[in-house]
């Protein structure tokens, strides 16, 4: 470990460089560059304080967003599948759960702060939809609903409970993480302390996620994120890499110092149900690329796929990576994605058991894939691919040392990197400045200051128009996405009947009264009969064409680019880019700054659930009217719960998003014209001192220059 101590010079060094650059930077940068400067030496620190640490462990991270699969993850990867760490957190109760070794097996759970508590209370006072505010309300609400006095526990801080077989440690542990837990809601983050050998020399954390809505616990979860060296990142098959995942994968992680990441394709199973089939005798099923009737085929069509969506999204951001001037070795780690894993927890564990063994999820499960299989436990294994995960786990914690020393050796380029990043954006904004102050007097910039005071008027009245054109277009597009959902449901209502036929033997007689001789004969009898296959097959098909349809509704109306050009013409048609009086090299950018901020929410269902409730009800062929008629029913009640489940939630989903948008509108109306007038504000009192301000501006981008060289 002798390196690290020698690094430790280094370290400290950038961290002196970067305090220098701010000390010389403090006459000229805005106080918010200071901060951010300053911000950086003090994560830099953290890391490195953490790194030097005695008996430093290898921090391994499982990240995804909620219902990724990460607590069935863990539990198959660390516990041989026995359901320790609860499953069915949301987001307003995730915490951060972090296991280590020790020869005491001991539970310590840290609370809320008093402050911080005081911070969720104020936030639940609020009456507004923003998460933030109804998170608060949630979980306060589940403090009283509870009967919990919180002052007792957020007072002292910490809990430990000692246990000794691992049904205590899940009694205990449900009711400080579980979704329904007593003490859930008062739970920051809780530490497992075991005693397995496997544990030793290693700090596993489960992440809640950093779009945690929950200001203190995104905060640990970012402290963490600083300091974790290797990352098994999930993201569920039917959603692969989708915008909140590549966010978090490509922004987050690899910047921090991770040094081995591992994308995983969770929940594979469920990705290849969606393109099961059962094949038709008249149809030209084997020229389909996209669906399949063999369970191998479908993980192939499922695979390949996958692994195309990554091998793209990894190559674009490599380019965009090279076109910065990124370092190898970020660039490196992104590369480790290009090929994920694919995996099923459920499955994996479901091929140690008897199928009279099955909970009730993976019955459903096992009936669903039976159809598709002609050996069940060759595919449940090929489904599973759990062994790769634990090879790659194995090899991690072999390399501990030299992810460790390639972590130290990356610190500094990283470090460099961020810096570099943020002197480049002070330089750019400190030369437009400078532009504008040059190449302007006071009466031309107050000549400015009223023009745009004076158009200020209609840019709001055209951003509302463009915001309120929005929300009418989501509430139209509903009313179609409602009306053909119902339309789309008749199409999947009836069983198909098929024909079967069974050999059966008949006799009749030959002869006279004192001769006779008996014949035995064969004949086909053609019946029809239904299986629930079909409806199982209808429902899928209705479940995706609803899904599809309402996605549509998003699509249509939330053309995000074509927003953001609309918003920014309207600003550049109110400011007028010919005029004498606007100048748009400073304020332009800051223009397109506000508008690329704007995110809007994405709408996610997980629908697998009612498609699969009919899968273990009917088995075999069903001859009688009587069976016809229930399986019939079933498929339509099923249909029906579908489609009153999505037409709740797309009308909830609506008025959530039309929510968002009007707050959208508002903050980018607020935000924009509050800085465009306070940077003019600024360049005006300068033009009191104009030549000294230019020869300060002059001087700092100097400055900047000089530390960029």
């Amino acid at each position: 470990m002798a390196v690290f101590t020698e690094d430790s010079k280094v370290f400290q060094g950038f961290i002196d460089e970067v305090g220098r650059i701010a000390g010389d930077a403090a006459g000229y940068a805005k106080e918010d560059e200071i901060k951010a400067l300053n911000r950086l030496a003090e994560n830099f620190r953290r890391k490195t304080d953490d790194f030097y640490r005695e008996n430093r462990k290898l921090n391994i991270g499982v990240v995804g967003q909620v219902k990724a699969g990460k607590s069935s993850f863990l539990n198959t990867l660390l516990f041989g599948g026995q359901e320790i760490l609860p499953k069915a957190s949301t987001p307003k109760t995730a915490t951060l759960t972090k296991m280590e070794y020790s020869k005491d097996n001991m539970i310590q759970v840290e609370y809320y702060s008093v402050e911080e508590w005081e911070v969720l209370e104020e936030n639940a006072a609020v009456d507004l939809d923003d998460e933030i505010y109804s998170s608060a309300r949630e979980i306060v609400e589940m403090v009283r609903r509870n009967g919990v006095d919180p002052l007792t526990y957020l007072e002292k801080g910490y809990d430990r409970k000692e246990f000794g077989t691992y049904e205590e440690l899940v009694a205990n542990l449900n009711d400080y993480v579980g979704e329904d837990g007593k003490f859930t809601p008062l739970v920051k983050a809780v530490t497992l302390y075991l005693n397995k050998e496997e544990f030793q020399g290693l700090s596993i954390v489960d992440t809640p996620g950093l779009n945690d809505p929950i200001a203190s616990r995104t905060i640990r979860t970012k402290e963490f994120m600083e300091v974790c060296d290797v990352v098994f990142f999930l993201s569920q098959s039917g959603s692969f890499l989708d915008k909140s995942d590549w966010t978090l994968l490509s922004s987050q992680l690899p910047q921090k110092g991770v040094k081995k990441l591992v994308l995983i394709a969770s929940k594979y199973d469920s990705g290849v149900r969606n393109v099961l089939r059962l094949q038709e005798e008249d149809d030209i099923f084997g020229e389909d690329d996209n669906t399949a009737d063999t369970i191998p085929k479908a993980c192939k069509i499922v695979r390949k796929k996958l692994r195309k969506r990554a091998k793209m999204k990894v190559e674009e951001f490599v380019r965009d990576l090279e076109g910065r001037g990124s370092s190898p070795e970020l660039i490196e780690v992104i590369k480790q994605c290009a090929d994920p894993v694919l995996v099923s927890s459920m499955v994996y564990n479901m091929t140690g058991k008897q199928v009279s063994e099955y909970t009730a999820e993976e019955r459903n499960i096992y009936e669903a894939l039976t159809l598709f299989s002609e050996d069940m436990e060759q595919d449940l294994k090929l489904l599973g691919n759990f062994d790769e995960v634990k090879e790659l786990f194995d090899e991690a914690v072999r390399e501990k040392e030299q992810i460790l020393e390639g972590k130290a050796k990356s610190f500094i380029p990283n470090a460099r990197e961020e810096l570099r990043d943020l002197l480049r954006s002070c330089l750019e904004k400190t030369e437009k400045r400078l532009q504008v102050l040059e190449e302007s007097d006071r009466e031309q910039l107050q000549g400015q200051k009223k023009y745009i005071e004076g158009q200020m008027g209609s840019i709001r009245a055209d951003i509302a128009v463009l915001f309120g054109e929005i929300q009418a277009k989501l509430e139209s597009e509903k009313v179609i996405a409602i009306r053909e959902l119902r339309d789309v449901g008749k199409d999947y209502l009836n069983v198909k009947e098929r024909m079967g036929s069974i050999t059966k033997k008949g006799t009749y007689t030959t002869g006279h009264l004192f001769w006779k001789k008996n014949h035995v004969y064969t004949y086909e009898e053609h019946y029809s009969y239904c299986i629930a296959a079909d409806a199982i097959e209808n429902l899928k098909k209705f479940a995706m064409d609803a899904s599809n349809q309402v996605e549509k509704v998003f699509y249509e109306a939330l053309q995000v680019k074509e927003i953001k050009r609309k918003l920014l013409n309207v600003v550049v048609n109110n400011f007028d880019m010919g005029d004498e009086k606007y100048d748009s090299s400073l304020f332009r950018i800051m223009i397109e700054e506000s508008v690329n901020a704007i995110e809007f929410p994405v709408f996610d269902m997980d629908i697998s659930d009612a498609v699969d409730k009919i899968a273990g009800k009917f088995s075999g062929e069903l001859t009688s009217a009587g069976e016809k008629t229930e399986l019939s029913a079933a498929l339509s009640k099923a249909v029906s719960g579908i489609y009153n489940e999505l037409c709740g939630r797309l009308g909830e989903a609506v008025q959530e998003i039309k929510r968002e948008v009007a707050q959208i509108g508002h903050r980018t109306e607020e935000n924009l014209l509050s800085g465009i007038m306070e940077e003019l504000e600024t360049l005006l009192s300068q033009c009191e001192h104009k030549d000294k301000e230019i020869a300060h501006y002059k001087e700092y981008a100097e400055l900047l220059q000089k530390e960029l060289k």
